[in-house]
């Protein structure tokens, strides 16, 4: 510590210190027990439910996005991708997921460069997955729309008022 030892919260910062090692202890095997609270407790997957963790797989944090259900029932994924052309993104879907690949652009350009401040860096992103079931949405009417740097993906609700009527008849007596 750079405090001499008289100063007075050097106590303080040890129990700090002590309790960010018991709770980082704590939380080293949370990730699995998450996981089960998720798809047993009704999060991941029903339709009545809440999304999964934040709508996504494994919890990416690159891009930034927003994952809603509009008012006419359609998942939207909305994705900041600052910097990235859209001819250099894709998303199509494998099986209950939307797959998101973009590709970086060219920082060669940066290498030289000294920042004063740098608050984003475009990286590529690889098959990154957000759920998005195909018995609750209709994948092949999806729409994606690339404006001011977002990708917004809109992917609406399967109809299911709309079924084929079978006859019923009676059969004997």
């Amino acid at each position: 510590m750079c405090f001499p030892k008289d100063f007075p919260f050097n106590a303080t910062f040890d129990d700090l210190a002590a309790a960010a090692r018991e709770f980082g202890e704590r939380m080293k095997d949370m990730g699995p027990e998450m996981k089960r609270f998720w798809t047993e407790k009704g999060g991941a997957g029903k339709k009545d439910a809440p999304f999964e963790p934040f709508g996504f797989h494994d919890y990416y944090a690159y891009p930034p996005a927003n994952i809603y259900e509009d008012s006419s029932g359609s998942r939207v994924l909305e994705f900041c991708l600052a910097g990235i052309d859209e001819k250099d993104a894709s998303v199509t879907f494998q099986g209950d997921y939307l797959v998101l690949d973009a590709k970086a652009p060219d920082t060669a350009s940066y290498e030289d460069s000294r920042f004063a401040r740098r608050s984003f860096r475009p990286r590529e992103i690889r098959r990154q997955k957000y759920h998005v079931p195909a018995e609750d949405y209709d994948h092949e009417m999806a729409k994606a729309v690339f404006k001011n740097g977002v990708l917004k993906v809109t992917v609406p609700p399967k109809d299911i008022s709309g079924g084929i009527r079978i006859e019923i008849v009676k059969e004997g007596n």
